[in-house]
């Protein structure tokens, strides 16, 4: 599950938001950490533990000295175990905090934990990663995107492929590209903020393109730059996909 479907599946029982806590891997996505997560893991309250068990079909996953954990449908994994962790609110949900969900992993040890832990790692790396340097390479990751969607497309002369690239590859493409997917609200709160850090950095616009273009401009590339970074092809290709009209 995406993010998006996280949510959905969510919102699709209707639980109350105060009496659960998204742990491990689900907060990991809808952080942006992550780009999916097999299922969600949740704490819950003794009252919503009681609502579940008795409005839904649900199976008995593993039964422990101090706690059972159920599974729903086979989306939600779900026990009364690690209801008092410490959480972030973000987008309304109470999500597992960033060090408690290393805590947790470390303690865990897995094969799959292992590979989260490199993950977050990452993540925290990003903070401190150039916004410019982020695009510096997503300006690479973006063009070789297009010439190979062009070439695709059938054109085979260079001038030609040049000439097409320009309504793809110019600040001003790129800036509208970026102000329709935020109009179209095709972007995460998280992909959000990478734009803003790029478009908030001292910069100055260029002979063809004015500052607040070119602002736009590097945002989107920066976007790009930081999913390339974080491994997140699957997010890029709609992305691309959106902004060619595929």
């Amino acid at each position: 599950m995406k993010k998006k479907e996280i949510i959905k599946t969510l919102e699709k029982y209707n639980l109350n938001k105060d009496d659960y806590i998204i742990l491990s891997t689900g907060s990991l996505v809808l952080r942006g950490i992550k780009e999916e997560a097999h299922d969600i893991d949740l704490a819950v309250s003794n009252d919503l533990m009681e609502h579940l068990l008795t409005h839904y079909d649900c199976e008995l996953e593993v039964s422990l000295d101090d706690f059972d954990v159920y599974i729903l449908n086979d989306e939600l994994n779900f026990s009364i175990h690690y209801y008092d962790v410490p959480f972030d609110i973000i987008d309304g949900y109470n999500i597992q905090t960033l060090d408690s969900v290393i805590e947790l992993k470390k303690s865990l040890n897995r094969s799959k934990d292992i590979e989260d832990l490199k993950l977050i790692d990452n993540y925290l790396k990003l903070g401190n990663i150039n916004a410019l340097v982020l695009a510096y390479l997503g300006d690479a990751v973006y063009e070789i995107y297009i010439r190979n969607y062009l070439i695709n497309k059938g054109i085979n002369k260079v001038n030609d492929l040049q000439k097409e690239a320009v309504k793809y590859v110019s600040a001003k493409a790129q800036s509208n590209f970026l102000e329709k997917m935020l109009n179209d609200d095709f972007l995460t709160i998280e992909e959000i903020s990478i734009i803003k850090r790029a478009r908030n950095h001292k910069s100055h616009g260029t002979k063809s393109a004015d500052i607040i273009t070119y602002k736009r401009s590097t945002g989107l590339e920066a976007l790009i730059g930081y999913l390339s970074f974080k491994g997140f092809n699957g997010r890029i290709k709609e992305i691309m996909d959106y902004i060619v009209g595929d």
